[in-house]
């Protein structure tokens, strides 16, 4: 691991006042006819709909750094301007970035907070650059006989741990990616390379300060046929449970060739979930040192998803949030008892609609939940719009940026 300060490049900005959400398009109509229960959240949507310096990004994990404080991981970053509903002129894609949000717990109007965002400063081209790079030589598993060319980092989940001698440090796991082809063209000419993480030493100081080690994770792998990416969810169990208190549940994807996914699980003792030793992998029933024999726990799984812990009627349960599968419309969720599982069935809560009537066809995805920003009896989720065609994402900046929706707790639990 080497020690590293995160290269940074800040636009501060009070919120109220100084935004405006670009309206839906057609394309774009909000769980049309009312038939799922899930609604939109605009005023999550205000906060990010931003004219300059950050101006759009998926990804969008968020992590309660506490002192009523947000992180937020986004990966592929628009970094520029925005001028007639179009991604002006020099604006410039950096592979991730991260904010943090100052506002109330428990659904509080996020208008009234504070929201920083941070990538690293520009390079000898004098554009921006991402917020980390990869400072870890490229995994050996990649595939033979093919380049990497440049290789990158997007953002997975992360959470604040307390180390046995009771410091503070925050995990930010990382998905290494590289092209699939060198100068190969369209928008999903990428492909995992391995995993890796970051180690914030200091995350209690500000951002700029931050202290940045990086590690390769070793059960992150690419083998062509099998691959597993972890920590794409995290579920930190606390004394209430469900799950061993202390322990960090790592969720993973399995991805067997193409589209058929699905979803692994790890542990460790959440005070050296950094040290990779510690991890054990479920099988199905029981819990191993070989992260080869990690068992399905759900299929029809996508790369990004979240897992959260949610009291409803006085019981603490899980749930696991998802975007529909293969370029899908839905937003979903399942729920267990535990972190095991067993998992339920999936339920679709929201349909964004008429993606296809556009020019370029769009689909939503980057599902995630968001407990602790939730208020009572709801949960809020945030998801992605893109397009297939990049260009149609150049010419319409009211995509590609985090949209929000509510969801009863009733709805999904009842």
């Amino acid at each position: 691991m080497r020690p590293t300060r995160a290269p940074l490049a800040l636009a501060a900005v009070i919120l109220p006042g100084m935004l405006s959400l670009c309206s839906l398009t057609a394309q774009e109509e909000p769980n049309p006819g009312g038939k799922f229960p899930g609604t939109p959240a605009p005023e999550w949507d205000r906060v990010f709909a931003r004219k300059k310096g950050w101006t759009g990004a998926d990804g969008c994990y968020s992590i309660d750094l506490g002192d009523s404080r947000t992180l937020w991981l986004y990966s592929d970053t628009w970094i520029g301007t925005v001028e007639n509903g179009k991604h002006a002129g020099g604006s410039r894609l950096v592979n991730n970035s991260i904010g943090i949000h100052r506002t109330g717990k428990n659904g509080s109007p996020p208008e009234y907070g504070k929201l920083d965002f941070a990538w690293g400063e520009p390079g000898e081209d004098g554009y921006p650059r991402a917020w980390i790079e990869p400072d870890l030589p490229t995994p050996d598993n990649a595939p033979p006989g093919k380049k990497t060319g440049k290789t990158w980092y997007w953002l997975l989940d992360g959470c604040m741990i307390e180390t046995p001698r009771g410091e503070k440090k925050l995990l930010i796991f990382l998905m290494h990616m590289g092209r699939k082809k060198e100068g190969g063209k369209g928008v999903f000419n990428f492909r995992m390379v391995g995993g890796a993480l970051a180690v914030v030493s200091n995350p209690l100081e500000e951002i700029s300060r931050w202290k940045i080690r990086q590690a390769v994770n070793p059960h992150s792998r690419r083998s062509g046929t099998n691959d597993i990416s972890w920590a794409t969810a995290l579920y930190l169990a606390d004394k209430d449970g469900p799950g061993e208190p202390g322990t960090l549940y790592i969720y993973g994807i399995r991805d067997e060739k193409g589209l058929n996914k699905h979803v692994v699980l790890a542990k460790a003792p959440a005070s050296r979930a950094d040290d990779f030793s510690t991890w054990r992998f479920f099988t199905g029933s029981n819990w191993s040192p070989k992260s080869s024999d990690a068992a399905r726990i759900t299929d029809q799984a996508v790369n990004e998803h979240t897992v959260e812990s949610i009291v409803y009627k006085g019981k603490r349960r899980l749930l696991l949030v998802e975007s529909q599968p293969v370029f899908g419309k839905h937003v979903l969720v399942r729920t267990a008892g535990s972190p095991e599982g067993p998992w339920s069935e999936l339920k679709k809560v929201f349909l964004v609609g008429n993606l296809e009537k556009g020019k370029h066809k769009r689909f939503t995805y980057a599902g995630k939940g968001h407990t602790h920003l939730s208020a009572p009896g709801e949960l809020l989720i945030s998801y992605v719009i893109n397009s297939h065609n990049f260009w149609d994402m150049v010419g319409d900046a009211s995509i590609y940026r985090p949209r929000f929706i509510r969801v009863p707790l009733e709805a999904i639990f009842d």
